[in-house]
């Protein structure tokens, strides 16, 4: 994917969600997910906002989807009301949390 088009994914969700409500709230790419990965999970977020005004089974379909896509690129969209911070970041497999368990448990 082109920088051009990943830039182009990521103005259309901020121009698209940052509204109303969200307008002050930043966007942050943790610099551990991949711009493309990114540019993909923004434009998932962006279609199931669009699918929510849809029928309550087709919006409940396509959000599974988007939770399902999101998973297998370990992805992980957060909004933090406090610091008006929507976040992306790397989401920790469960192999990860189990290595972190091990090293805090035997150093």
């Amino acid at each position: 994917m082109k920088k051009e088009e990943i830039d182009k994914i990521i103005e259309a969700w901020k121009s698209y969600l940052l509204q109303g409500q969200l307008e002050d709230y930043e966007l942050e790419i943790d610099k551990s997910v991949p711009m493309e990965f990114a540019a993909i999970a923004l434009h998932l977020d962006a279609q199931t906002v669009r699918a929510a005004g849809q029928v309550e089974e087709f919006y409940e379909g396509y959000r599974q989807a988007a939770v399902d896509v999101l998973n297998v690129m370990g992805v992980e969209i957060a909004q933090d009301d406090y610091n008006k911070v929507i976040s992306l970041f790397k989401k920790e497999s469960d192999e990860d949390k189990q290595e972190e368990l091990k090293k805090h448990i035997w150093g």
